[in-house]
């Protein structure tokens, strides 16, 4: 506040008031900043304590530069929220309307407790985000419950979005998305929060300009999600880049009440996403991937060998995350040259292998490797390691970040590992 008028904060390009700011305290009732930031590209604005006049005060400061809004919406219980932010999202978007600020904005981002009005009227600020390439309306943790905001047809109004979250996507959504006439070109649906089904997948499969798929939360009941489902994404194999299939967190209880699974459905491998090589024909037709992710699922050392082997042949693969499944050939892994990226965390060892410097090495024809993170899954001597870690790695040549386990330099390993 004492430096307001000072010119160096023209230059400032980005402003976070978070809600670690909660005890911030405005002392002037009717102060009023004096200046303008002309530089400002990112302003993140948290509703815990901040009064209407300092955030009508600081939006008037904000000149066109801005281009992404973060708005965190959280009252605590026992705070006197004043008539003013009754209200806070609709007061927020009416001000910055007549302010002018919305037709530059290309990220905004609207993060809500589950105890906080959003009614807004989205149609009347939607239009005017013409220039917005991702849209982000969260609640700040997962609910069962719906929010009243529901109008997912006035997306349409929105002609450069390409990032979408919108609480948590039901099939109903991704329905009323499929058949919006003049949809924009959307390339990815936050479906974190979404329990994957063959619906699910069909409705997804309308959106034809979708390039990501990801989701931590793939069914494992076999009559809610099958081969029939993943057909469906076959009329996305031209566009698809990124696909992640992960049961990390399916929640075995809320299976039970959500899907109703019958006795047929609980198989010896209950609960468990299982992938076969019918699942693997259908991948090797992506053959744009250039991100997979494959996490707590069932899938046989076969099966994923045949799999990496069809994309090593296209050369596309940047990144590949194998975790909580068997681990592929080494061999076979080689052939991936084009990986920047690879995480093999936590292998699922039906037979106790042990992986080893030895295992390692045969990956040294990934030249382009940048990552690497073996957590909890290979066994290194301590001159591996450190080697891994140097500027000068000789067996990784552009390796910039190295993870395994809590690696540090004290561990008590045996002499010989250096005479190595």
């Amino acid at each position: 506040m004492i430096v307001s008028n000072s010119k160096i904060l023209r230059h400032i390009k980005q402003i976070e008031i978070g809600k670690y700011e909660c005890g911030l305290v405005i002392p002037i009732p009717t102060m009023t900043f004096q200046f303008r930031f002309t530089s400002l590209y990112l302003l993140k604005l948290s509703f815990i304590s901040l009064s209407p006049l300092f955030i009508t005060s600081l939006f008037n400061c904000v000149s066109h530069t801005l281009q992404k809004l973060i708005l965190s919406v959280k009252f605590s219980s026992g705070i006197n929220i004043k008539k003013e932010l009754m209200n806070p999202v609709q007061s927020c978007l009416c001000l910055l309307s007549s302010l002018h600020l919305l037709p530059n904005l290309i990220h905004f981002f609207l993060l809500v407790s589950s105890s906080t009005r959003i009614e807004f009227d989205i149609e009347k600020y939607f239009q005017k985000l013409t220039k917005l390439q991702k849209l982000i309306i969260r609640l700040d943790h997962y609910m069962n419950q719906r929010t009243p905001v529901k109008q997912l047809t006035s997306i349409h109004y929105l002609p450069n979005l390409k990032h979408l979250e919108w609480f948590e996507i039901v099939p109903d959504d991704l329905q009323i998305l499929s058949s919006i006439p003049c949809l924009p070109p959307l390339q990815y649906i936050h479906l974190q929060h979404t329990l994957i089904t063959n619906e699910i997948l069909y409705y997804l499969s309308k959106i034809s300009t979708i390039t990501s798929l990801k989701s931590d939360r793939f069914s494992p009941i076999q009559s809610k999600l099958n081969l029939i489902g993943f057909n469906y994404l076959l009329s996305l194999k031209e566009t698809l880049k990124e696909l992640e299939i992960s049961a990390k967190n399916i929640i075995h209880d809320e299976l039970m009440i959500v899907q109703q699974p019958t006795e047929a459905d609980c198989t010896e491998d209950e609960y468990e996403v299982h992938l076969t090589f019918e699942h693997v024909n259908i991948f090797k037709q992506f053959i744009h991937l250039t991100t997979l992710s494959l996490n707590k699922i069932r899938i046989s050392t076969k099966d994923i060998d045949d799999l990496l082997s069809s994309m090593a042949y296209h050369n596309k693969l940047k990144i590949l995350n194998l975790e909580s499944v068997c681990f592929p050939s080494f061999t076979i892994l080689s052939t991936m040259i084009s990986l920047e990226e690879l995480s093999l965390s936590y292998p699922y060892n039906r037979h106790q292998e042990e992986y080893t410097d030895k295992d390692l090495f045969k990956l040294y024809s990934l030249k382009n490797l940048k990552v690497l993170i073996l957590y909890h899954s290979i066994n290194l001597t301590k001159m591996t390691r450190q080697q891994l870690k140097r500027d000068d790695n000789l067996i990784f040549e552009h390796l910039e970040e190295f993870i395994y386990n809590d690696d540090t330099d004290n561990h008590d390993d045996n002499e010989e590992d250096c005479d190595e």
